[in-house]
């Protein structure tokens, strides 16, 4: 286990006094989060305790993903009840490539409920689309709908307007087919992930809205990143709200605007800046002024940090649980590599238990 105070290597319990201490000093303290379930409950629950807002490392990308489902929601499905029963897949737009197994395996099976039948796939882009992967397009023989000169949220409008049977001023490629199979389908999901506009969401759901009203369908949302959506998901049941959350009233208060870090911290609003990242190369953001407390992959002290702690990673070091995409749930993440390295929720575990004999500051 190690520990730096600036430059200067401690013992971890000497470090977790330390930052203790900060802790219980600062008036307005921010949280950056990247861990498991176990380790973002950990620091939420210490948020909590000490009046801090928090938020994921990649916050700005996160609270798009957050407010598909906040602002706007829709019908939603998990990829098991896809895998049985969806015998139309369309896929919206781009997906990252850490989906791309899934849905080949979605590829290589066919719907068993109701009944045993057949599976067909789609895909929707848009102008300046990226090309979709040679294996899944000749595994799962799909079929591109679209329009080469149009944005996507336009094409879902052109969709809509034509499942409607209204006249549209546009033609898209293949749409005939997609609206034969959409006609004759059981049970038809839209897939899609982190699109660049709400208005592609808004139009995707009011689509699935009309569909609905004749028949059943959906949709399966694949989060850019897995673990970023298994500390939304801690977040929603621990305090009610998503990430930027905050506890300076004593109570957990929602707002992506005024609880948003990097505009807190660039408004001078923060005094102290707890970071923490599982992932092996992420480090913290210059921050001239700030104090930093770094919780890292690190064996070195961080650039610019008042206090480094060395942590284990989740599914490597030590076991853990993480959000799974593939099952639609949570899942455990044994230790491939056992270490001593200590985990988050050990690091939150031990500050909780320093901050007892400390006296916190106020907001």
């Amino acid at each position: 286990m190690v520990a730096w105070i600036g430059s200067r290597t401690v013992p971890l319990p000497a470090a977790i006094e330390h930052v203790a201490k900060l802790l219980a000093k600062s008036r307005c303290p921010v949280f950056s989060l990247d861990s498991d379930v176990h380790g973002c409950r950990s620091l939420i629950a210490l948020a909590e305790r000490v009046g801090a807002t928090y938020d994921h490392v990649n916050g700005r990308d996160l609270a798009h993903e957050v407010a598909l489902h906040t602002d706007i929601g829709g019908f939603f499905a998990t990829a098991t009840e896809v895998r049985r029963r969806a015998d139309v897949i369309v896929i919206v737009g781009d997906i990252p490539a850490a989906h791309h197994d899934l849905l080949l395996s979605l590829a290589a099976t066919t719907p068993d409920l109701p009944r045993p039948g057949r599976r067909r796939w789609f895909r929707i882009n848009g102008k300046g689309g990226p090309a979709l992967g040679d294996e899944l397009r000749r595994r799962a023989k799909v079929v591109e709908v679209g329009a080469p000169d149009l944005p996507i949220d336009a094409v879902l409008g052109v969709l809509r307007a034509s499942l409607g049977g209204r006249r549209t001023p546009a033609a898209l490629t293949d749409i005939d087919a997609l609206l034969g199979a959409l006609g004759k389908a059981s049970f038809p999901v839209f897939v899609f992930s982190h699109p660049t506009d709400p208005a592609s969401l808004a139009m995707l759901q009011g689509m699935l809205i009309d569909i609905n009203r004749k028949q059943r369908a959906s949709a399966l949302f694949l989060p850019s990143d897995d673990d970023a959506w298994g500390m939304v998901l801690a977040s929603t049941w621990m305090t009610g709200f998503p990430p930027r959350t905050g506890f300076s009233t004593g109570s957990p208060v929602y707002d992506p605007w005024l609880c948003d870090i990097d505009r807190m911290i660039a408004a001078k609003e923060a005094d102290l800046h707890l970071w923490v990242s599982e992932r092996d190369e992420a480090r913290p953001p210059r921050r001239g002024g700030l104090p930093t407390i770094a919780l890292a992959r690190s064996d070195r002290p961080l650039s610019g940090a008042a206090v480094t702690v060395r942590i284990g990673k989740a599914g490597l070091d030590h076991d853990g649980v993480v959000y799974s995409s593939r099952i639609g749930t949570l899942r455990a993440a044994a230790a491939a590599a056992p270490s001593d390295l200590p985990s988050v929720a050990a690091i939150a575990g031990e500050l909780q238990h320093a901050l007892q004999s400390e006296d916190l500051a106020s907001c």
